[in-house]
């Protein structure tokens, strides 16, 4: 019987999540409707993970494009750091790099955009009691420093037998509202959501430049600044499914 806290195909979100890889020039995603009121703003997360240099020019032209039509965009980076001779690609948060989280005081980074503040962090392999410390950080974000949003950067792998993984790690969240996977090889080609301790849910989104060059979640809040609409992309600029991505459960 499969877990109240982990689904694919149940629940408001999950069953709007699925979507086939999409060209480059096209979106695949899902809308899902949280509450009945009008939204008033948007919020929109950018995402790589290990960027193929070939992938540049479209995937920069893309990001402008989109900043250009929503002001409140956030770029972040779950993957390697991405050595961009041109400077073109300037991360607002990233899990390696000049803009690695942790080298910021707490390991975290508050980002506010219009009326929302996201709270970033990271989780890499080999840190320990790092579920815990996730869910601590989290929570202190959301109700210390009034984040509308935390987002974990995360390059602990979708699912692992005997090491934490992205999947644990939303389970045993209690506010944590999104996952973006950075891992190389163990991440999922769909976007995921899970239930945490709290029965909220966890998105869990990866892009891997192997497979798609960069992810989207966009986010339309209510007049209240709850959540009212999500929808998520992948884009790649090539046809070519990764061979050693996770399989669905």
């Amino acid at each position: 019987m499969k877990s109240r806290r982990y689904f694919l195909a149940q629940g408001t979100l999950a069953t709007t999540a699925m979507f086939a890889l999409k060209p480059f020039t096209s979106i695949g995603g899902a809308i899902s409707q949280f509450t009945g009121f009008n939204s008033y703003g948007k919020l929109s997360f950018l995402h790589i993970a290990n960027l193929g240099n070939s992938s540049y020019k479209k995937v920069i032209k893309y990001i402008q494009d989109v900043k250009n039509n929503n002001i409140n965009t956030i770029l972040l980076n779950a993957g390697q750091d991405v050595q961009d001779e041109q400077g073109s690609l300037t991360f607002d948060a990233s899990i390696n790099g000049s803009h690695d989280l942790s080298a910021i005081t707490g390991e975290y980074k508050i980002i506010t955009k219009g009326n929302t503040r996201t709270g970033i962090i990271s989780a890499r392999t080999g840190e320990s009691n790092i579920i815990q410390k996730i869910k601590t950080l989290s929570t202190w974000l959301k109700k210390e420093k009034n984040c509308t949003i935390v987002v974990c950067l995360s390059q602990l792998g979708y699912k692992n037998k005997n090491t934490p993984d992205d999947i644990t790690l939303a389970k045993e969240s209690t506010h944590l509202d999104i996952i973006l996977g950075g891992h190389a090889e163990n991440f999922h080609m769909q976007p995921i959501v899970a239930l945490n301790s709290n029965n909220a849910e966890v998105i869990i989104h990866s892009a891997s430049g192997t497979s798609f060059d960069f992810g989207k979640i966009e986010i339309d809040f209510d007049w209240q600044g709850r959540k009212n609409h999500i929808s998520f992309a992948n884009y790649s600029s090539k046809n070519s499914t990764p061979n050693r991505a996770i399989p669905a459960a």
